[in-house]
Formats: structure tokens, C-alpha cells, sequence
């Protein structure tokens, strides 16, 4: 667990594979109103990757909040779905046969001594379209980024530390592997 006091919000996704990119659209839609009014103690990332690299992304804050697409049967594109690390089947990004689950990745971190955030929350938007191969979201699931933007932002305002939490290390060096929009 971090004594950071940071928080960190990572929209994960693939920008190429329409719906499933909506992570990375709330990630920059956050990044832009954070620009415009910035809240203390919070790091916006965007990554195109799971496993392993979600320990380095995540090392050292003190919450983490991750959103990305997920894919049900019978889907309501759009919809967003609140998950703990224990609900994360089903997820392209937060679980993937050839990679580790966001789960595992925190148990694995757990185990090997490494702070991860002691609050995670998994924010997953329904997707409509997580094959056909080309940039941009499905209607319905454009329409859900802007709204969830804002209201992650209004949350992270509302619990706005008094004072910048001191970094430990320099987080703000941190780099993801996804940056178009986000930087």
C-alpha cells in the first residue's frame, strides 16, 4: 500500500479497434478538463497494454482509478459498469490470454513488496464494437465519454487534498504507452 496521497486515473484501450479505445477517449477528455482546472495530486495515463506494465504504471500511488471497455453478452453499448479487481473477466485489456489480469497484477505486486494503490476502482464502459479494426467509438459509447469525464473529475474535485501530496518519486515522469491527446 502507498503513503503517497496521489491518485492516478489510467484509461486503457486499443485506438485502432473502435469501442475498445474508450478508456484512452476518457483519459484525454479527463486530461483536457484537468488542463482547464486542475485538481491536486492526480495523474492522468493512457496505455494500450496490460500485465506487468500495470505495476509500473501503478507503483506508488495511493488510488488508482482505471477505466476501460468491456465486452457482455447481450451488450448496452454505453453503459458503464463499476467493477472491483475480484469482477474483471470479460475485459479486453483487464483480462487477456496472453497477459496477466489487472488483479493478478496487484497480487503480484502485493507479493513482490512493490506499493500499489490500497483503493482501486475499475470503471468499465460497454462496448458495441470491439472488432471492426478503425479509430472512433460507436455513437452511444462517444456519447458516454464526455459525462464520465466529468464525472470522475467532479469526484477527484470534490476529495481535492488541501495540499499537493508530496511526491515520493517524480510521477509526473512517468510515461504510458499510449500518448495522442493525453500528453
Amino acid at each position: 500500500m502507498s503513503s503517497s496521497g496521489r491518485t492516478v486515473v489510467l484509461g486503457m484501450g486499443n485506438p485502432v479497434v473502435s469501442d475498445d479505445g474508450v478508456g484512452l477517449a476518457v483519459a484525454a477528455e479527463l486530461k483536457r478538463l484537468l488542463a482547464e482546472a486542475p485538481v491536486r495530486g492526480v495523474d492522468v495515463l493512457a496505455s494500450t497494454r496490460a500485465g506487468f506494465e500495470l505495476i509500473d504504471m501503478l507503483r506508488g500511488y495511493a488510488r488508482a482509478i482505471i477505466v476501460d471497455c468491456i465486452v457482455l453478452p447481450d451488450p448496452r453499448p454505453g453503459r458503464v459498469c463499476r467493477l472491483t479487481l475480484d469482477d474483471v473477466s470479460g475485459c479486453a485489456r483487464l483480462v487477456n490470454a496472453h497477459e496477466m489480469s489487472v488483479g493478478t497484477a496487484f497480487r503480484l505486486a502485493e507479493r513482490m513488496g512493490i506499493p500499489m494503490p490500497g483503493e482501486a476502482e475499475i470503471i468499465a464502459v460497454e462496448g458495441g464494437d470491439t472488432s471492426t479494426i478503425g479509430e472512433g467509438l460507436t455513437p452511444a459509447v462517444q456519447a458516454t465519454v464526455g459525462p464520465l469525464a466529468q464525472e470522475i473529475y467532479d469526484r477527484l474535485k470534490q476529495n481535492e487534498p488541501a495540499t499537493d501530496p508530496l511526491d515520493t518519486e517524480d510521477f509526473r515522469k512517468r510515461r504510458a504507452f499510449y500518448s495522442p491527446g493525453i500528453e
